[in-house]
């Protein structure tokens, strides 16, 4: 199967995308997202810290994929509570799985 090197907000599928700290689980059919903090790719140089974020390992509802580009940090924009949306900013993306 085909391994992108970008995701745009139109697309369709379900996708692993890793980062240089996390995973993210990516359901485009669904507009949903989880992460795993600290399951990204291991960093020697000890230059990252993970922080715990709100719904670690939970899905919740993907408004916006804004940016998912191999090289460059993604942005997501995310409806974590009812009455408002959340950005995210996430660490370099290294490598975009099917999931």
């Amino acid at each position: 199967m085909h391994t992108p090197t970008r995701l745009d907000d139109s697309g369709r599928g379900r996708w692993r995308v890793v980062t240089q700290t996390s995973t993210h689980f990516l359901d485009l059919d669904r507009r949903a997202v989880a992460r795993v903090e600290g399951a990204g790719v291991p960093i020697t140089d000890g230059g990252w810290s993970v922080s715990a974020l709100r719904c670690d390992r939970e899905f919740v509802e993907l408004v916006k994929l804004v940016r998912c580009q191999v090289g460059v940090e993604m942005q997501l924009l995310l409806r974590i509570h009812a009455d408002r949306v959340t950005a995210r900013l996430t660490t370099e993306v290294v490598v975009i799985n099917p999931a």
